[in-house]
């Protein structure tokens, strides 16, 4: 059921998203909605705008929250954090370190898969850790520590299953992180550069089992005269390093 002051994602009739707080007036180029009347009722439900056009209303997922929260550094996209999720397991009740929480879009992604587990953010741009916070503390996530520390100087959790690396140089980590990995544990390093992933490597690979991947992503789109790929396409974002401690 819907409250007064819920986040709620209006969708209208062309599939455009809107994340808004369900009170007062909402205008689009579409008429104005009154929110007020979708108050206790149940999600799922269409509103009209004052010129008839309607507009779904949904419970947003984190998925909906992580494209429309507010960001400051390039953030580490939903297709690969999901990549992250398939090739390391991360499950209920895992821990893990974060070096650079950045606007917190992988922190949200990683503290819902792991919920009740915990996630510990090293961060040392107290711009980033604030707009981080924020992000965090409205989508209501309570498993997430951030830590004003710089993680070059060490991490200090044990047993970790899964330490993620969105910095500059993560090949500074390597051995740190693996004295708090536990046997099985995982090192994750998001490079945008084939320098940058080639020095992590380099570095890791004395430690780790070590598996660089990019994640492509392609939408299709069908018309009366066909299907094909969208003209449009996430190409490179970032280069994705794994390292596995098992020796």
């Amino acid at each position: 059921m819907i409250s007064e002051e819920d986040n709620i994602l209006l969708i209208d009739k062309k599939g455009k998203k809107y994340m808004v707080k369900c009170r007062g007036k909402f205008h689009s180029h579409y008429g104005v909605l009154d929110l007020n009347e979708v108050v206790g009722k149940d999600y799922g439900i269409k509103i009209k705008t004052h010129r008839g056009d309607e507009f779904i209303v949904l419970k947003p997922t984190f998925i909906d929250y992580i494209e429309k929260m507010r960001k400051m550094p390039q953030i580490i996209q939903s297709k690969d954090a999901a990549m992250i999720v398939a090739i390391t397991g991360l499950n209920r009740g895992d821990k893990v370190v974060e070096g650079g929480i950045g606007s917190g879009a992988l922190t949200i992604f990683l503290a819902n898969v792991i919920y009740p587990g915990k996630i510990y953010s090293y961060e040392i741009r107290e711009d980033f850790a604030e707009i981080a916070e924020k992000n965090i503390k409205e989508h209501k996530i309570d498993n997430v520590f951030i830590k004003m520390k710089d993680i070059y100087g060490g991490i200090e959790e044990k047993n970790v299953d899964l330490v993620a690396l969105d910095i500059p140089e993560p090949e500074k980590v390597v051995e740190n992180a693996y004295d708090s990995l536990k046997f099985g544990g995982f090192i994750f390093a998001y490079t945008p550069s084939i320098e940058q992933m080639l020095r992590f490597r380099e570095k890791a690979k004395d430690y780790f089992k070590i598996k660089t991947i990019e994640c492509i992503l392609r939408e299709y789109e069908s018309k009366k005269l066909g299907t094909r790929p969208k003209t449009l396409m996430v190409g490179h974002t970032g280069f994705l390093t794994f390292g596995r401690k098992i020796f």
